[in-house]
């Protein structure tokens, strides 16, 4: 029922009063009501949003139940901000015999004052969630940084890692540099070898280097091959063949690490970047939001004052 000249006329108040049009009683108790109402049903949203996902595959209700979980904020934000607008619309008091269109401006612009006043209060109810929100992403992206620097230095995080990807792609068990020389260089059947420090240390500092380069020079090579020869009863071409044989096995352990981490570092960059979208998809999502919440409290506001100046009320308000 559109508001006419005569019932604006009918209902206005028999003296002028003068001060502030703003009826900050009846804006102050719509604000509390919408924000009440959008926490109750936030409750009640939180719920359905955490029975749609699941860390177990298989489990969760799925596409479906975030589709139920939109339509659900969806309508109890239209509930409450239309609850709020129209609890101010309709307790609103009337201080002159102002014309219908003013009367409608002022009812609106009482809905527009309890939806920004219920957006502040919303907000600070909120704020806790949206500052573990915001841990969340920030935590994603050092993540993702940390990974990054972990590939940039290189030797040590390599070596860190040499052992768990060897150990687990069966190349060896120990990625001690140590135990592949004694394994692949000093050890096997018929072969004898001396007690030799400079051996053992020369061998070491070798297997480190390739451990670090995944190269080896043909001076060290040659170096290893000769005191190998010297301290044993290899052939040179054994010792030659051995030495190959232990760089080989250093070189894919360390890709097999090399390629860990670089796995790794994309695992954090997807996080990193599945954080991204989801924080400016929520953006969309909130600015959506706000403009819904705001046509629906100058809607209720409008529907308020109107029944006012009608001597109406709403059924869900009437006292039983």
């Amino acid at each position: 029922m559109e508001r006419t000249e005569a019932m604006t006329a009918a209902s206005a108040p028999r003296h002028s009063h003068e001060g502030s049009y703003v009826d900050w009683p009846a804006i102050l108790a719509g604000a509390v009501v919408a924000a009440a109402v959008g926490l109750l049903f936030a409750g009640f949203g939180g719920t359905l949003g955490l029975s749609s996902i699941s860390a177990q595959e298989g489990e969760g209700a799925g596409t479906f139940g975030l589709i139920l979980t939109a339509l659900w904020l969806l309508v109890s934000t239209i509930a409450a901000y239309a609850a709020g607008g129209y609890i101010a619309g309709r307790m609103r008091r009337r201080v002159d015999s102002a014309s219908a269109d003013e009367v409608s401006a002022r009812d609106g612009i009482h809905g527009m004052v309890v939806w920004a006043i219920s957006l502040l209060l919303g907000g600070w109810l909120a704020a806790g969630a949206i500052g573990t929100a915001a841990t969340a992403v920030n935590g994603a992206a050092q993540t993702a940084a940390t990974a990054v620097g972990g590939i940039a230095q290189g030797a040590g995080t390599l070596a860190a890692g040499a052992a768990d990807a060897a150990s687990e792609s069966g190349v060896l068990q120990n990625a001690d540099p140590m135990d592949i020389i004694n394994n692949r260089l000093l050890r096997g059947t018929g072969i004898e070898v001396q007690p030799n420090p400079e051996l053992a240390s020369g061998a070491a500092s070798v297997m480190a280097e390739v451990a670090r380069t995944g190269e080896i020079t043909e001076d060290d090579k040659a170096y290893l091959a000769q005191l190998l020869a010297q301290n044993s009863n290899m052939t040179p071409e054994m010792a030659n063949a051995r030495v190959d044989q232990a760089v080989a096995q250093i070189v894919e352990m360390r890709d097999a690490a090399a390629a860990k981490l670089e796995e790794a570092e994309q695992a954090a960059r997807d996080a990193a970047e599945t954080a991204r979208r989801a924080t400016v998809l929520t953006g969309f999502a909130v600015a959506a939001a706000l403009i819904i919440a705001f046509a629906a409290s100058l809607w209720g506001a409008g529907i308020g004052g109107r029944h006012r100046d009608e001597g109406r009320l709403f059924g869900g308000f009437r006292s039983f």
